[in-house]
């Protein structure tokens, strides 16, 4: 567990960072790893004797964090037990029971954050201890800020909103540690993921580098309510409600009640966390929590009201659904000041508008990235289902997010043609077994094609050949390396030019007019030939042809697979229609696009 703070460390006011700091001693310090006898000792020293900031204090679930250093000057995370506070009518055997149960639960937030510090996106955990008499956990100090306090400065608009690739990109890799956590054991629960609990480190490759590749090194703090998997214990959360839940605006209906049948095995299900992620999604895309503005009966939004205000939140989530998310691209934006802050999405727009004539306010370009953030939306609708059942794996929404974000730039494009876009399927079962089917094919195709090819070249190798193109006449015996390159080359070339295209569809036509451009020359030198053995030319012809076609059959389950299927469409009325202007589009989507410093600065958290 680990929190953002505000940039108040000694370093940021310009003083000694060791005056003012609190001695903190760890004892009885348990290494979170296992060492040999000769390492303990200098691991000891390293994480026994602490220097605590004060001013750095955040509270954390059940315990407080500090920033802390050690004698080498390595900065820490000190986590202590907020111990509870003797009620007048408790005796001391009542109080004795409940800072037992307060205790046993911190020790099972370690456990838990243990079995997971060795992944990637969680804090490295170094151990467990006492300070002065209440419990301790030593960790890794998270470089970096939470989503919440990032927001505001990556947001497009006014009203808080991410650029919807932004957003995809961030709900992307947030998925993708979810599904990091059911690779261990059997499986992980956080069960109180919000944009307060994900950081987005800054140490290792700073937040404008992490905007500018796609990205993001995100970060999952705060395992007070995590179980494990389907056998693990009663969490704190579970067993003591009334002291913690998760984050109401993000939590779904299961962990807002305790009145519903099976509760402990719904709480110990990863759709709690899809829930809770596609929540903090939706609110990068909307700029609010899906229930901060209340729906009204007749579905359209009413008057907004924050979750943690209505009397039952758990009634509203099971009886209504969320409003659908409007965007920044929503009508009556102001699409040219979005895109100089959108500089992945104003690229990918810039050459469909510049050839269709559009400008860049035009309501057909904005209507075509709506239409094309309504893929995005629709797959956040989807995770929240106020029923478990309903809604997908951690591994399908991560597929559906990254197709998102692979194929944003084409449908952009063909959005403004009116063409289908290529789909973001939530089957990560079903995308696994076509590209399996794919490889296959592929690497059989491979096989035969090269066993044709060294077939061909041993048949012909030294057989006696008169070539005649015009006055040029050549006779001799044929190099089998030439044969070789012959019947190897536009297969080569073909798949070269495919693997170069931008999308599946211009790969496959670049592939075929490359294949077909070396294979037409090839044949002609074959027509003007003479073999002495008759059954050396039809061999070649057959091979020539072979590896045409095995090359053609490559190409074409190449564009197969990224084919749309029953994709949506933009009607006629929702087309783009060339307009006057091109020249005005490209002076301003031609000039530098710029995210704001302002936008995208992090505070260093030290």
């Amino acid at each position: 567990m680990m929190t953002d703070l505000a940039s108040t460390t000694p370093q940021s006011l310009g003083r000694d960072p060791m005056v003012g700091l609190r001695l903190a001693r760890v004892d009885g310090f348990e290494p979170a790893i296992a060492l040999g006898q000769d390492e303990l000792p200098a691991y000891l020293r390293r994480f026994t004797m602490l220097f605590a900031d004060d001013a750095t204090m955040r509270r954390g679930g059940i315990g407080r964090v500090t920033r802390a250093v050690n004698a080498q000057g390595e900065a820490v995370a000190l986590k202590q037990l907020i111990l509870p506070t003797r009620d007048e009518f408790d005796d001391d055997a009542a109080h004795e029971a409940l800072v037992a149960k307060f205790k046993a639960a911190f020790r099972e937030e370690y456990e838990c954050h243990r079995a997971l510090s060795g992944l990637k996106g969680f804090p490295r955990l170094y151990g467990w201890g006492e300070v002065d008499g209440v419990p301790a956990i030593v960790m890794e100090w998270v470089e970096g800020e939470t989503l919440a306090r990032l927001r505001s400065r990556l947001a497009v608009d006014d009203a808080g909103r991410l650029s919807p690739l932004v957003a995809a990109r961030l709900g992307r890799d947030l998925f993708d540690l979810l599904c990091r956590m059911s690779l261990v054991g059997e499986g992980f629960v956080h069960r109180d993921i919000s944009p307060a609990n994900i950081m987005v480190r800054t140490a290792r490759l700073p937040l404008d580098r992490q905007l500018a590749e796609g990205t993001f090194d995100l970060c999952l703090i705060d395992f007070g309510s995590a179980v494990a998997g389907t056998g693990g214990k009663a969490s704190f959360t579970e067993r003591y409600a009334t002291l913690r839940r998760a984050t109401v605006a993000y939590a779904p209906p299961e962990m807002l009640t305790d009145d519903i049948p099976d509760l402990r095995a719904l709480r110990m299900s990863p759709a709690i966390d899809v829930y809770a992620a596609a929540s903090t999604v939706y609110e990068l895309i909307a700029g609010v929590a899906p229930y901060e503005a209340a729906p009204s009966t007749s579905g359209t939004s009413g008057s907004r009201k924050k979750t943690r205000d209505i009397a039952s939140p758990y009634r509203l989530k099971m009886d209504t659904r969320p409003d659908y998310p409007i965007g920044a691209h929503a009508p009556g934006c102001d699409l040219t000041q979005l895109l100089r802050r959108e500089p992945d999405v104003a690229l990918a727009a810039a050459e469909q508008a510049q050839q269709l004539g559009l400008e860049p306010d035009s309501e057909e370009l904005r209507d075509a990235l709506a239409f094309v953030d309504a893929q995005l939306f629709d797959v956040v609708m989807a995770c929240l289902s106020s029923h478990q059942k309903d809604r997908p794996e951690p591994a399908a929404v991560e597929a559906a997010l990254s197709a998102f974000c692979d194929h944003y730039a084409q449908n952009v494009g063909r959005s403004l043609r009116g063409e289908p876009l290529t789909p973001c399927p939530m089957d990560a079962s079903g995308r696994a077994v076509r590209r399996a089917l794919m490889v296959g094919a592929t690497v059989v195709c491979g096989v035969v094609w090269a066993v044709v090819v060294v077939s061909a070249a041993l048949l012909a190798s030294g057989a006696r050949v008169t070539a005649t193109l015009g006055s040029l006449v050549w006779s001799g015996s044929l190099p089998g390396i030439i044969a070789a390159l012959a019947l190897a080359l536009p297969g080569i070339a073909g798949v070269a030019a495919g693997a170069l295209a931008r999308d599946r569809r211009s790969g496959f036509l670049q592939g075929v007019l490359a294949l077909s451009a070396c294979e037409v020359p090839v044949l002609v030198v074959a027509a003007c030939s003479v073999f002495s053995q008759r059954a050396v030319m039809g061999g070649l012809v057959a091979a020539l042809v072979a590896t045409y076609t095995l090359t053609w059959f490559l190409l074409a389950m190449g564009f197969a697979f990224e084919l749309p299927v029953s994709a949506p469409r933009r009607t006629k009325a929702q087309m783009a229609t060339p307009l006057a202007g091109g020249a005005a589009a490209a002076r301003t989507f031609g000039g530098p696009v710029e995210v704001s410093s302002d936008s995208i600065s992090t505070t260093k958290e030290a």
